[in-house]
């Protein structure tokens, strides 16, 4: 299994309204350090390899063009097409070996608000990480700060606001535990 280096949670700026592409990639390079012409950059190129992934027949080239895209995935990893993968933060998620995330799921990992929601929620980014063997099955949504457990499975159309235990499978919407499991 690979180690990854999973980074803690962080305030992100409220989500800005600029009329200027010069502005917002300003602030995008701004708030996370980096120059803002490479901000754009690597803007633009998450956007053309999700959509290359979102669309590719083959595992082999999606797992491939999300990894150039900055997210963390082990050995022998599924992801199906038409997954959502955090196209502003791919850094944040993980996904451990012999995982598998399938057809239509979307794995969320940040909330940008405008700022007048400020006083009820922080804008904020923190990690996905679905452990060892974990399935994530067809249509679910992962929502920030999830951990999907080891050799967990995640039922059809779930959304996960909450960790999954290892060896649990949940199902629905919020997600709820309906059988823990030895392999």
């Amino acid at each position: 299994m690979k180690n990854f280096n999973i980074p803690q949670e962080n305030a992100v700026p409220f989500l800005d309204q600029e009329k200027s592409y010069i502005k917002t990639f300003q602030n995008g390079g701004k708030s996370r350090g980096i120059n803002p012409f490479l901000y754009a950059i690597r803007r633009v190129r998450n956007y053309v390899l999700f959509i290359l992934a979102y669309t590719s027949p083959s595992n082999i080239i999606r797992v491939k063009l999300n990894r150039w895209k900055g997210v963390n995935i082990g050995k022998n990893v599924y992801i199906g097409m038409f997954v959502f993968v955090d196209n502003a933060y791919p850094e944040y998620i993980f996904i451990e070996d012999q995982a598998s995330v399938n057809a239509g799921c979307m794995l969320i990992a940040h909330i940008n608000l405008k700022k007048h929601f400020e006083p009820i929620m922080l804008a904020r980014v923190s990690p996905i990480i679905i452990k060892e063997g974990a399935m994530v099955a067809i249509r679910s949504i992962i929502l920030p700060g999830v951990t999907v457990g080891k050799y967990a499975i995640v039922s059809a159309a779930s959304v996960l606001s909450e960790d999954v235990e290892p060896y649990t499978m949940v199902r629905g919407n919020p997600a709820k535990k309906v059988a823990k499991y030895k392999l």
